[in-house]
């Protein structure tokens, strides 16, 4: 499996020196900051900031227990340490279901891009609502990916530090067959696409588990949709046609 990602990863470098392929990056990149900072600021100053309000030692009588221990200097050190690597996560599970539609729009350029590129001969037929189908795939994966995360939400919280092992283990499973399904809904029926998921499954999770890692660092979270597109296009593209 090291050697899988290592050779994918090789040819994605490659990948990105191209023109065609780093003017898609870019404008993905753009897109997908501007997306989640709108969202990250509407989620972060009205929501999750007024819940760590909810331990401010103020607003409990003078005297009183619980404001003694929410003013314990012990209590303040733990609870930024659990507000950062909330705050970390909640950005970078901002970024996984807007990275599902991101892929979706640049997915078909991407793909075909690299096909002509490396001259892997693609010969399947689009259908001839592709693109639709992918914005749509797009959307239902990363409903459904956010409503995942939404529900193991206290393990994010109560979990600082682990909450990022967690984060990836997670959405590794769900970021490969979401980014592999914006592509392959395009050319093939449910059946032949659940095949490919079969055959392909650790694969895909070796993938999930990179572009994962990539949304929980800093500046290489925006690249993330892109990265999985490119890899995933190879994924697919070398695939024997058994899979399909």
């Amino acid at each position: 499996m090291f050697e899988f990602i290592k050779n994918l990863l090789s040819k994605s470098i490659v990948d990105l020196e191209n023109p065609r392929i780093f003017k898609t990056v870019i404008i993905s990149l753009l897109l997908t900051f501007l997306l989640a900072g709108a969202v990250f600021i509407l989620f972060y100053y009205f929501l999750f900031t007024s819940l760590f309000e909810l331990t401010n030692p103020d607003q409990f009588e003078e005297g009183g227990i619980i404001q003694y221990i929410l003013s314990l200097k012990i209590f303040t050190i733990l609870l930024g340490i659990v507000q950062f690597f909330t705050s970390w996560i909640l950005f970078s599970l901002i970024l996984i279901p807007l990275g599902s539609i991101v892929s979706g729009i640049f997915a078909e350029k991407i793909f075909f891009s690299i096909n002509n590129i490396h001259n892997y001969k693609w010969n399947k037929k689009l259908k001839q609502n592709s693109f639709y189908l992918s914005i749509q795939y797009g959307c239902v994966s990363a409903l459904k990916g956010f409503l995942i995360n939404i529900l193991i939400l206290p393990l994010y919280i109560l979990l600082p530090v682990a909450n990022i092992f967690i984060f990836i283990a997670v959405n590794a499973f769900l970021v490969g067959r979401e980014y592999c399904g914006n592509f392959l809904v395009q050319f093939l029926d449910k059946k032949k696409m659940k095949r490919f998921f079969m055959f392909s499954e650790s694969e895909l999770y070796i993938i999930g588990l990179f572009v994962s890692l990539l949304y929980t660092i800093p500046i290489a979270n925006f690249f993330a949709p892109s990265i999985g597109n490119i890899l995933i296009s190879h994924l697919i593209l070398k695939s024997k046609k058994s899979r399909f």
